[in-house]
């Protein structure tokens, strides 16, 4: 089932963001059951909302081509939510 992932990671600068997405982005592009990405700063976080096919499928990407670049003392935590419906253009 289609998943809306929700990512907050507290510590984390729009900077280490954008280095982190510099690394991964590439990957997630081609990644099986990806969807949708958005990003946004909140408070000392960066927030991501991500859609996936399935969680399972985010999480084997973000364990192997996000989590590694992590810098040290930031932790991320997961929400995710179960879709009912998903439209796309």
């Amino acid at each position: 089932m289609a998943a809306l992932v929700t990512i907050s990671t507290p510590g984390m600068s729009t900077e280490g963001y954008d280095r982190i997405a510099g690394e991964a982005t590439p990957s997630l592009k081609e990644a099986v059951g990806f969807r949708f990405h958005v990003a946004y700063p909140s408070g000392d976080s960066m927030v991501v909302m991500e859609i996936w096919d399935s969680a399972e499928q985010h999480m084997q990407w973000f364990e192997k081509f996000v989590l590694p670049h992590f810098p040290p003392g930031v932790e991320a935590s997961h929400e995710v939510i179960e879709l009912h419906n998903v439209l796309t253009p």
